[in-house]
This record gives C-alpha cells, sequence and structure tokens, in this order.
C-alpha cells in the first residue's frame, strides 16, 4: 500500500511538473512571437493588474487618473478608519482601479479584536462581502446569502459547513474580489499585522484552468499568522537583509537592476539555509511582470511546506505591483497537486 500511495504522490508531482514547464514554454512563445511589440500598452502599477498587456486603451485612463506615482504607500492600519470606500490598488490608494472596497469596522470582541466588514465591489455590478467576527470569516452574495464561511486556526483556516452550496460562477467571483482585497490589506502591513490570502487549487478542467475556492483573506496578528506560517519572521529578517546589501553595492540604472539584486541575494540566502521545508523558486510569470522580459532579471518565491498543513508562500516584494490574477494562478497550477490550502503573505523589506 505504501508502494501505491508513493507512485501515485510521484505521478501527481510529475503532472505537476510538467504543467509548470507547459505554462513556462507558453509564455516564453507568448513573449517571443512573431509581431510582439514591448510597447504595447500595459496597465499602470496603480491598477490591481498592472503591468499586463491592455489592447483596450485602459492603461492610460488609469495612469491620468493616478497622481500620487511617486509617493511611497502609507502604512496604516485599516480598523483606524470607520468607514472607507476607494478603488483598489496594489500601492492601497485612491485612484481609477476595476474594483471598489468599503471598509466598515465594528465593535472589538473579548479578544480586543476588531469585527470588520470589507465589501467589494467587482466590474458588472458583482458585488460580495467579507464579514470577520473574531478567527471567523463569513463571505456573503450581494443578497447578503452566505457562500462560505472560515475559522482560521493555529493549523490554517478550517472551512465550515454553509447551507448554500457555491457555484463555479461564485467560487471564481469570490477569488477575484478576495485578491483585489488582499492587495489593498497588504498596503497596511507592519511587523505585527499581516494580510494573508489563503485557498485551495484543484479540478483540473479540460481547458486547464483551475477552481481557486477562497478559504480566507484578511488582516491576522503576527503571533496568528507565524503559528501557521512558521518562517514568516525568518523570511522577514532575511529580505531585510538582502535590501540593505543590495543597497550598499549601489547605486542602480533602474528599479530593475535593484530588485534583481535583492531577489538574487534573498535566493542565496535561502539556500545557505539547507532547510528541507523552505526553499526559493525563480518565477518566470514575475520576471515577465515586471522587467519587460529582461531576461537578466530575476524574481523569486519563497515557499514553506512542512508536507502538512497549508503551504505558505511568501512573496518578496522591492516595487509598487500587487498581487495579480495570472500570479496568483500561477501559484496555484505549481501546487495544485499537493492538494492543502496555499497561504499568500507580501513580504516588503522594512528599512
Amino acid at each position: 500500500m505504501t508502494n501505491t500511495n508513493d507512485e501515485e504522490t510521484a505521478l501527481r508531482k510529475l503532472k505537476a511538473r510538467h504543467a509548470d514547464l507547459d505554462l513556462d514554454i507558453k509564455l516564453l512563445r507568448f513573449g517571443l512571437k512573431a509581431g510582439f511589440n514591448p510597447s504595447q500598452p500595459r496597465v499602470p502599477a496603480g491598477d490591481p493588474d498592472g503591468g499586463q498587456w491592455t489592447d483596450s486603451g485602459r492603461g492610460a485612463r488609469v495612469g491620468r487618473a493616478r497622481s500620487d506615482g511617486n509617493r511611497p504607500a502609507t502604512r496604516t492600519s485599516p480598523a483606524k478608519t470607520p468607514s472607507r470606500s476607494a478603488p483598489v490598488s496594489p500601492s492601497g490608494k485612491p485612484g481609477a482601479s476595476l474594483a471598489r472596497v468599503t471598509t466598515r469596522v465594528g465593535p472589538r470582541d473579548s479578544s480586543g479584536r476588531p469585527n470588520v466588514q470589507h465589501t467589494v465591489g467587482l466590474p458588472g455590478g458583482r458585488r460580495f462581502v467579507f464579514q470577520t467576527e473574531g478567527t471567523s470569516q463569513t463571505v456573503l452574495d450581494s443578497a447578503g446569502k452566505p457562500i462560505s464561511k472560515t475559522l482560521w486556526t493555529p493549523q490554517g483556516p478550517m472551512s465550515q459547513p454553509v447551507v448554500r452550496l457555491a457555484s463555479a460562477d461564485d467560487t471564481q467571483g469570490v477569488f477575484d474580489a478576495a485578491r483585489q482585497l488582499y492587495n489593498r490589506l497588504s498596503a497596511t502591513n507592519t511587523r505585527d499585522q499581516r494580510a494573508c490570502l489563503a485557498f485551495t487549487a484543484k479540478e483540473f478542467r479540460p481547458d486547464g484552468s483551475l477552481l481557486t475556492p477562497l478559504s480566507f483573506v484578511g488582516m491576522l496578528s503576527r503571533a496568528e499568522t507565524e503559528k501557521v506560517c512558521t518562517k514568516l519572521a525568518l523570511v522577514q529578517r532575511l529580505s531585510d537583509e538582502a535590501i540593505q546589501e543590495a543597497k550598499l553595492t549601489g547605486p542602480y540604472p533602474n528599479a530593475t537592476v535593484f530588485g534583481t539584486a535583492v531577489h538574487s541575494r534573498l535566493h542565496k540566502k535561502i539556500l545557505a539555509l539547507k532547510d528541507s521545508t523552505l526553499t526559493s523558486e525563480q518565477s518566470l510569470l514575475k520576471r515577465m511582470e515586471e522587467t519587460l522580459f529582461d531576461f537578466s532579471a530575476v524574481r523569486v518565491d519563497v515557499l514553506e511546506d512542512r508536507n502538512v498543513g497549508p503551504i505558505c508562500v511568501y512573496d518578496l516584494k522591492t516595487g509598487r505591483r500587487g498581487l495579480s490574477r495570472s500570479r496568483a494562478i500561477e501559484f496555484a497550477r505549481r501546487l495544485a497537486f499537493h492538494g492543502r490550502p496555499i497561504i499568500i503573505i507580501e513580504v516588503r523589506p522594512y528599512e
């Protein structure tokens, strides 16, 4: 029986690696195909899908609406604002966008944690409500009917039963709304609190797409996060070291070269640990999104996998760009064979 299980696990890994290589090949063909124009309009960094190509002219429109592109994002706690309504952007600042988030903060529970309600409006009028009370989160549709309910535990997110079964369309809509909310919340990250996006990738469809049911999106305290993603403090410290070391060898001609210096140093630090639960993987898609096909660039993600429980993805950022949908799907495709929740946490070096 053990041999059979080992063979099935090896087969799943082989299939996942094949899908991974197939994705990379498709991306390379897309970038190198005849007629590729590197000056083709791209959605600006102020948009949740910033950096991706567009044929709609949307990029110029969004770019004009954004007036604060040269100022760093302000890190403040969403709990300090009773009500907030602004378009989502990776930097957390108001500006033209494809989604709008309204946040309301209610009374605190017995542990001192505020009850928070985020309403995310998507294009076309779809709206989802993420209602968090303590460590319990319920997602509601625009009619106020529950789609899912999750409890955050020391072992990670645990789904709770709901009367209504979510359709594939609901699942996709909730995931898109959750990603937009995650980008908004990540702009408020501090050493003591982090935004987390947790989901499970499953069901390869004939066209190669995935279902990505949401598990949880919201702010967690450092203690709550580190009980599940135990290497967060370590990865944060190594990231801080990497950016400081990179600065000492500057100046750099542009942000791409600086980003490569930081990512490369972090990659080497992770390898030097020789920790079997912590790996550093290069991301072709991330490099393509952020560097306009500068193949000398390096972009890495750090993964924590203890073979049980959730897989934690530490998404290192040195620029303004938030988590795009294509990047989230890349994580899902690469890790789907594990069949376990995927938790994404943005890591930005603290100076």
